[in-house]
């Protein structure tokens, strides 16, 4: 049930949009004031269809008692509306299942794999709300397999390794 404190945590923002800047100075963050604001909706519910679809979703548990969903995007090249869509697919996730996802992003060359790997932020310089970090397979970290018998042991870790494509 909403109270009349929770209001006023927020609603102090939207009759004084100033005091966000004003306090954020006194924290040593530099956010500039405002010379423009808008009041935009806040239900954020989706009311038309939206397809999102990940590659691979994986729900691993251990034998150590935890789990964790492995999210799996094969990626050919850079594409950066990849990166929103990333961190949508693991916001959503996290909320949806309630178990810490790792995504996992695998590619066919170093420079894809690279871009992939580097951090995103989503939010203000001064204060950057969300970081997505991938664990990236490429060529350039996944090791080759030459040895014929340890290739007979894992067949598709072999079949994987920088001359094949994922």
């Amino acid at each position: 049930m909403v109270s009349s404190s929770h209001e006023a945590m927020h609603r102090l923002f939207q009759e004084d949009p100033g005091v966000f800047a004003r306090t954020s100075r006194a924290l040593d963050l530099p956010f500039p004031d405002p010379v423009a604001v808008s009041l935009l909706p806040t239900d954020l519910t989706e009311i038309r269809p939206m397809e999102r679809r990940v590659d691979t979703l994986l729900r691993i548990d251990t034998a150590a008692g935890d789990s964790h969903l492995l999210v799996v995007e094969a990626q050919r090249k850079k594409d950066p509306a990849k990166l929103t869509s990333w961190a949508y697919y693991v916001a959503h996730l996290q909320e949806k299942y309630g178990i810490p996802p790792v995504l996992l992003v695998t590619c066919q060359d170093r420079a894809t794999a690279e871009w992939a790997a580097k951090p995103f932020t989503i939010g203000p310089r001064q204060w950057p709300t969300l970081t997505l970090r991938a664990l990236v397979f490429g060529p350039h970290n996944v090791p080759a397999i030459t040895d014929p018998s340890v290739a007979a042991r894992d067949i598709p870790l072999a079949t994987s390794e920088r001359r094949h494509t994922w």
